[in-house]
C-alpha cells in the first residue's frame, strides 16, 4: 500500500536522526515507529477498567497464607 505523509520540521529531525542510528532507510523508520506506536494509540481509545477489575483474581493476603499452608501440608513428588 502506498501512502503518502507531511511531517513537520521536528519529526522530520526525528526521523533523520533515528535513520542514522538504526542505518536504514527514512521508510523503514517510519514503518518501524508505526508498529511500535500503535498499540498505545489504540488503548488510548478503550475504555478504563473500573477500581477492582481484577481483585477477584488475586487472594487477599490472610487467604494467601491460609492456602499457602495448606499446600504445605500436601505431598509433593519428586521431579524427574
Amino acid at each position: 500500500m502506498q501512502t503518502s505523509i507531511d511531517l513537520d520540521e521536528e519529526l522530520l529531525g526525528e526521523v533523520t536522526r533515528a535513520r542514522k542510528l538504526v542505518n536504514v532507510s527514512e521508510d523503514a523508520v517510519i514503518r518501524m515507529a508505526l508498529r511500535a506506536g500503535l498499540p498505545l494509540v489504540a488503548n488510548r481509545g478503550q475504555a478504563h477498567r473500573p477500581e477492582g477489575y481484577f481483585s477477584d483474581a488475586y487472594p487477599q493476603p490472610d487467604e494467601r497464607l491460609v492456602l499457602e499452608e495448606a499446600m504445605a501440608e500436601q505431598p509433593q513428588p519428586p521431579d524427574r
